[in-house]
This record gives structure tokens, sequence and C-alpha cells, in this order.
């Protein structure tokens, strides 16, 4: 409802003077409502007026000298102008008409049929309709959990409050900030227990910044935050070490004091870039690099990470182009019995082939992780290692599996099964023949996300495809998770098998312990990355009986691989 004991303020931007007494005359004959009139008759005055509207409702003619309201329109939805603006125009047009509610008007008026009560009616129709579309975009863009705005709301703010400091000649900072091991909170204690946490911190954060300044949160432990109008980057470093602060103080939750830390990264306007995108990915590499020193860090985006950007946007493109022209190879690296070294199997390991050289994953994994790519380049890792099996099939080779490393993306992306079975489908190949591996981080993602993750698996079971965890271990997560999935076989993660670059075990303990626990679920051990005798040794002492590693072979092309598969056993080379 509108206060009518408060004045309507209206801002008539027309470059007719005698148009605007005509509109000023008008509204003068209310007796409803007072408003307050103010006159723009220059259309560059109107736009700076748009970032900041000090207006109940705009009123704007449509022909403004050799400009139209088209273009203060377009601008408006822009910068998410708050106030509801209505053109008038002395050209009856249907399509006019059509054209401006499209673009964002709230209403079209002819000039001709203008009367004061439907002047007055249309104004009071477009502040009604204006606030309840921002109440309801309010509840979109708001996180259900804490009330803060979501990723959506902080970046439409973000880009407003960009364009005041433009104007201004005003600085800003955008702040990444995420809880130093809240998964281990989460995985311990339980969900509830982390709502509470993240309820916690977001009241903490509140106390901290100003009014003028904005949160949001984003996803999962992660918060942004707008330091707005700022005088110098010394006073974003203040606002941050004390949020750090205000996080780590001991949190008192469901009868546990809980010690949490925080990272936080930041870019500044307009040091770092002027588009909210860029501040934002450079906030989150900074991020990156202060989770990288440690915990309670706080991280600037400098010239140095500058560098890694340009690096990361240099693969992203290069790995576009690679998948546009099939520049990628699958090697093969056999997977034997420790017993008597006999293969049974290989792991597919992609290469990217980058002139003459082969670029390992390592290099550019994280990267088509980060942007998506992994969803297509997962996509080709699987065709190719089904057509290799299917190659195999023709020479009579079906005795030997094909591993694959499926990402939690290409399973979060809704179509990963189906083009699995099309593959299958489509080769003829024996689905048991195909193994899918997946992280043990996939797993405890699937837990968190309603069991979808597990869904899936069991779908893929039920293809009569394999599957195998890997990295198990590196996640320190609870064994009781294994129970909850389907899995054929537990990969021990080389780091606690050669790890310490020693002929012997890395950790043997943990080895032993991941040996019992799959033996008593009825589950294969492979350990991966044996480079050694003792390691071999040491693994089939606990009962340990698969593996692979440079202790037999590195990875192999696809001809060599077959080599091995006919002679079903390493190939002197």
């Amino acid at each position: 409802m509108i206060d009518h004991d408060k004045s309507i303020r209206v801002h008539v931007v027309d470059d007719d003077p005698a148009d605007f007494l005509i509109i000023d005359e008008l509204l003068g004959q209310s007796t409803r409502f007072r408003y307050e009139i103010n006159h723009i008759s220059d259309i560059s005055e109107a736009r700076q007026e748009l970032i900041d509207p000090q207006c109940d409702v705009f009123l704007l003619d449509f022909f403004l000298g050799a400009k139209t309201a088209r273009d203060l329109l377009v601008e408006a939805r822009k910068l998410h102008c708050p106030a509801p603006i209505v053109v008038l125009t002395g050209v009856e047009s249907g399509a006019l008409d059509d054209e401006v509610i499209q673009l964002g008007a709230a209403d079209f008026l002819p000039k001709s049929d203008i009367t004061p009560s439907l002047l007055e009616r249309t104004i009071r129709h477009a502040i009604q309709h204006k606030r309840a579309e921002l109440e309801l975009e309010k509840m979109v863009k708001r996180d259900p959990l804490t009330g803060l705005g979501n990723r959506l709301l902080f970046e439409e703010i973000l880009e407003s409050s960009l364009a005041r400091c433009k104007r201004a000649g005003t600085k800003l900072a955008v702040l990444f900030m995420d809880l130093d091991r809240f998964k281990e909170i989460n995985d311990s204690l339980g969900h509830p227990t982390g709502d509470l946490l993240l309820l916690l911190i977001a009241d903490r954060l509140r106390a901290v910044i100003r009014e003028a300044d904005f949160i949001a949160r984003i996803g999962g432990d992660e918060f942004t935050i707008l330091i707005d109008d700022l005088h110098d980057a010394q006073d974003a470093l203040s606002v941050a070490r004390k949020i750090i602060h205000a996080v780590s103080q001991p949190s008192a939750i469901g009868g546990h004091e809980l010690n949490v830390s925080a990272s936080i990264g930041m870019a500044l306007f307009p040091e770092n870039g002027d588009a909210p995108i860029k501040l934002m990915q450079k906030a989150d590499i900074a991020l990156y690099e202060a989770k990288r020193k440690g915990l309670n860090k706080v991280q600037c985006f400098t010239s140095n990470l500058q560098t890694q950007l340009e690096k990361h946007l240099n693969i992203e493109k290069g790995l576009r182009y690679a998948l546009e022209h099939n520049h990628f190879e699958l090697m093969l690296q056999p997977q034997w019995n420790l017993s008597d070294r006999r293969i049974f199997g290989f792991e597919a390991l992609i290469r990217w082939r980058f002139g003459s050289d082969l670029v390992s994953p390592s290099d550019f994994i994280s990267v088509a992780e980060k942007t998506g790519l992994i969803v297509p380049i997962g996509e080709w890792l699987l065709l190719s290692a089904c057509r290799y099996l299917k190659k195999w099939q023709e020479l009579g080779v079906t005795q030997y599996r094909i591993a694959i490393n499926v990402s939690p993306l290409q399973l979060k992306s809704g179509y990963f099964i189906e083009t699995m079975q099309s593959a299958l489908n489509s080769t003829g190949i024996n689905p048991e023949l195909l193994e899918v591996e997946i992280t043990e981080d996939s797993l405890l993602d699937g837990h968190e996300e309603n069991t979808k993750v597990q869904q899936d698996l069991m779908r893929i079971r039920e293809l009569g495809v394999k599957i195998a965890i890997d990295d198990f271990g590196t996640g320190y997560s609870s064994l009781r998770y294994l129970r909850q999935f389907p899995a054929d076989v537990v990969k021990i993660d080389k780091s606690f098998v050669s790890g310490n670059g020693g002929e012997a075990l890395s950790e043997p303990e943990i080895c032993r312990a991941v040996v019992t626990m799959a033996d008593s679920l009825g589950m294969e051990v492979l350990a991966e990355g044996i480079e050694t005798i003792p390691q071999l040794t040491r693994l089939r002492a606990m009962g340990c009986r698969l593996g692979q590693g440079y202790l037999v072979s590195e990875p192999l092309a696809f001809d060599e691989a077959t080599q091995w598969a006919l002679a079903g056993e390493a190939v002197s080379r």
C-alpha cells in the first residue's frame, strides 16, 4: 500500500518544458496524494539518476531529442533500477506499447488520453506492482537458511555499486570467504549442527560489516562480502581481518564447542577490474591462494595471481580447441595381480596432445573442473574407452576391463548414465568390461545431496558396469560410508603406497585398514603407485591382491597396450 501521509516523488523526464508543466498541473489536481515533482530534461542526467533514484516513479517521454525511451529502459534493466518507469508519448501505437512493456516499462500512456485520475491510478499501480516484484525477487534471491542474499542478488548489487563508484570516483572491494574444514564438522557432527554454525557465522558477519555493505551466501560454507565506498585497500584489509577475528571465536553449538577459522580472498575496484564477473573471479582465485597458505589467511589479488589467471584462461582456450579438433589421447596403464604380475585390466588415463608434447592431466584437469569442460572431456574419454574395448573384441580379446575416471560434475550433469548406456549399445561391448572410478569425495558429495550419487551408482550397476572408489583414504572419511554405496573395488591411493619416495610403504597401517575393511565388505582392493618390490611384498602380506604402478609399467599407447592384452602379460620393449 502507498502511504497517504507521504509525498510521492515523481521524476518527469521530458525535453519539452510545456509537457512538464502539463504533467505538473495534472498531478497538482490530486486530492488523494501529495506529489513532489522534479523535471529532468537531459537524458544523461536521467541516466545518472537511474543508478540511485531519489524518486518513487519515473514518467518518461518516449522521444528525447535524438534518443528514445528505449535507451533508458535498457539501462534501467541493466542497473536493476528499483523505481518503476511509465512511458508517455504523443504517438498512439499498439506496437510501441508492446515494445516498451517488453523492455521493462511499468505502463504506456498516450499523452492525448491522460487525465488526472488516469495518471494518478497509473502511478499508484506502477509503484505497487514494482514493490510486489521487488519483494518476490527478494524471496527468490535470498539464501533460505541464513536469510542472506544469494549469488544472483550479490551480482546485481555489485553491478549497481560499481556504477555508483564509477560516477563518484570511489573504490569498493569484493571478498570471497569460506570456512576452513567445515566439511569435517558436517561429517562428524551432522548437518543440523553444520546449519546452526552457518547461522551463527552469518550473524557474526552482519555484526562486523557496515549497513551499506552487503553479504551473500553463495553455496555450502562460501560467503561473499561487498565492501562499498572505500578510501584505499587498507580499509578493506581491516574489514577482512575483523571478519577473520569474529569468525574464529569459539562457537558453542549443540553441546559442542567448535573452533572455526576462515580464509578470505579479496579483489578491488578499480585496481583489479571494473566488471562484476572479473572482480568475483579474481576474489575467488585469491581465496584459493589464501587457503593454500594455511588457516585464517587473507589474500589480495596480485600480479602473480594475474599471471595464474592468464595461464588458466589460456588452458581453458586450449582445452576448447582440443575438444573441437580431437587433440586428446587415451593412455592405458596395466593393472595386474600381485601374485604373478599377470594383467587383468587397464586404467584409461587422458593426455592432451599440445604440439609435440603430451600434457599430463595434473596440468589441466583442475581448469577443466572449474570451467565445466570436464563434462565433454569425460564423455570423450568414455566413448574412446568403449571404442578400444570394441577393437579388442574384434581381435578376440574379451577378458580385460578398462577403468575410466568420472568426475562428480559428470554425475551431476544429469545425462552421464544415458551417455554411457548409448555408448554400450552402439559398440555392443560387454558392460562388465567397463569400470567407473569415482573419488571418495564424490561419495561424500552424494551423501550430502540426498543420496543422488548413490542412486546414480545403483543405475550404473544395473547396466552391468563395475564401480571402483578411487583415492580412498585421502578424504579421511568414516569407513561407514562404504556400506552405503555399491562398489566392486576400493583403490588405495598412491600417496599411501609410494608417497614418501622410499622403498617401503608410505602408510602401511592405512593400507592394512583399507584391506581389512574392504575384505569384510566383499570388495576387491587395488593398490596404486606400486614402484618397488618391498612395497609389493608388504601389500601381498596384508592380503591385497591387485595393483598398478611403474614397477610393472607406465601408461601405454593403445597399440602397445593391445600387444600386452594379446599376450596376457608384460611385453618387453
